[in-house]
């Protein structure tokens, strides 16, 4: 992600290469998709990344994109 993009527009890209991957059978847990996602943001995005991190034992990548 570049820091110019809205978080939507960048979660929309995300979502449909999530979707193409599926399309081919590239199975990815949701754990997985929701650290994918935390590394796609830039640097400036850090204090988030940490901030969702906290504390949890598992990602679902509904709740974190609800939270964004």
């Amino acid at each position: 992600m570049k820091e110019e993009t809205v978080v939507l527009e960048h979660l929309n890209f995300f979502n449909k290469i999530i979707s193409e991957l599926l399309a081919v059978d590239v199975k990815i847990n949701e754990e997985d998709k929701t650290l994918l996602l935390f590394s796609s943001f830039p640097q400036s995005y850090d204090h988030i990344v940490t901030t969702m991190l906290y504390e949890k034992k598992t990602f679902i990548l509904k709740e974190v994109t609800t939270l964004l």
